[in-house]
């Protein structure tokens, strides 16, 4: 593909719980045990090609190396990963339309510092490895999916770009629009398509019309596709009726999603109802407000919207333990914080110190490297601040490349 996804498009449904209904036993290791049934697999993919599904999840969303290692198999992650991904590729290819691949990665239980004992850059090659393995196996582009945490939407989206192929970020939130970790659905919206992601929206996040709500909150300020996969029930005994779910996802296509399908419990026939009332639904008489006149700039627990005359603070120089600094500066009346770093153990002890604040971020830097670690390592949107003394050319790159704004 070319980088753009065709939309409207349908995706596929749940993958988990359908093979449970088809041999997969408890407590073993999906992945293995697809490529010991690879026909079970196969048949539920062509079910939902069928079905009019055009974009199919690759079975890997647990086969990162961390996942992996918990059944003894993380050295056989790169592997495992060709295979699923060879596997998927070559059933939708045998299929009579022309059907998207997504390789399909998800969150680490692993978290990175401070929250956890993980370097943030290991985070970032896990989801690396996965996804080079994903693209030598064939498929079409990646998909963060069901992410609860922003630094690992950052990390997933910084190491599946090194492949090149376009990535879609999704969030799996509760009913206040938070991950389970905390963090906020817009200023992930605002880090993910800032950094790069194709599309971005939710995934099993309940069922349609409870996330409605969720859509009309981050549609204003969306610049990429919005994707919507909720949940057809909690079990295969509670179930939305197909045509009950078809119907309820008119709400999601009138609220912006065009990148649709189903998570748990979602079957085929499901996805068959879908189709049928995606095909009458006008897409094109959707038309969205977007709020373009704010400055969009977020942290992982919440987002800001600036206008041009903002006022930052003194620099503050970065220490182990910044809590005294940031209190004293979010109390000085500024709208934006200033982090001076000069070297990059001043990005990583502000790396950890960054959760405790609660306003926006401007680097100060005349060291490209510390300034590259620090918007590296920050758990948000930052601005550059222009009076760093970092050539104008190198320092429009290194904010680009993280999705930083220059002020």
């Amino acid at each position: 593909m070319n980088g753009e996804i065709p939309l409207p498009i349908l995706m596929d449904g749940a993958t988990a719980t359908n093979l449970k209904l088809r041999g997969l036993p408890p407590k073993q290791c999906q992945e293995q045990w697809i490529l010991q049934n690879p026909q079970v697999w196969q048949q539920l993919a062509k079910e939902f090609m069928d079905a009019g599904s055009r974009m199919v999840y690759t079975p890997t969303a647990m086969a990162n190396r961390d996942g992996l290692n918990h059944f003894g198999l993380g050295n056989q992650t790169a592997e495992i990963n060709y295979e699923l991904a060879r596997l998927t590729v070559q059933t939708a290819r045998e299929a009579k339309n022309h059907v998207l691949v997504a390789g399909c990665i998800a969150p680490l239980e692993i978290q990175a510092e401070p929250f956890g004992e993980t370097p943030f850059m290991d985070i970032v090659n896990i989801y690396a490895e996965q996804a080079f393995a994903l693209k030598k196996g064939g498929v079409d582009l990646l998909v963060a999916d069901t992410m609860t945490s922003l630094s690992q939407c950052r990390a997933a989206i910084l190491g599946c770009r090194q492949t090149k192929l376009p990535l879609m970020v999704t969030l799996n939130v509760e009913h206040d629009g938070e991950t389970s970790l905390g963090c906020d659905l817009v200023s992930a919206l605002i880090v993910c398509q800032s950094l790069g992601a194709a599309a971005f929206g939710l995934s099993c996040s309940d069922q349609p019309r409870s996330i409605y709500g969720h859509l009309e909150e981050i549609a204003p300020y969306a610049s990429i596709p919005l994707i919507a996969k909720p949940d057809a029930g909690v079990s295969f005994d509670s179930l939305l009726p197909p045509r009950q779910m078809a119907k309820d996802m008119v709400g999601l296509w009138e609220r912006g999603a065009v990148i649709t399908g189903g998570c748990c419990y979602t079957t085929p026939a499901h996805i068959a109802a879908i189709k049928t009332e995606m095909d009458q639904f006008p897409f094109h008489s959707v038309h969205l407000r977007l709020d373009t006149n704010a400055i969009l700039i977020a942290g992982e627990t919440e987002p800001y919207f600036l206008d041009e005359f903002f006022e930052q603070s003194a620099p503050i120089i970065c220490s182990m333990d910044m809590s005294d600094q940031l209190l004293e500066a979010e109390s000085s009346g500024a709208d934006v914080i200033t982090i001076q770093v000069d070297t990059g153990d001043d990005a990583y002890r502000f790396a950890l110190n960054a959760h405790m604040l609660h306003l926006p971020v401007s680097f100060l830097s005349d060291n490209e490297e510390a300034l590259e670690m620090a918007l590296l390592m920050y758990p948000g949107r930052a601005f550059v601040d222009s009076r760093s003394l970092i050539e104008e050319e190198a320092l429009k790159t290194i904010a680009e490349g993280y999705g930083a704004i220059i002020r």
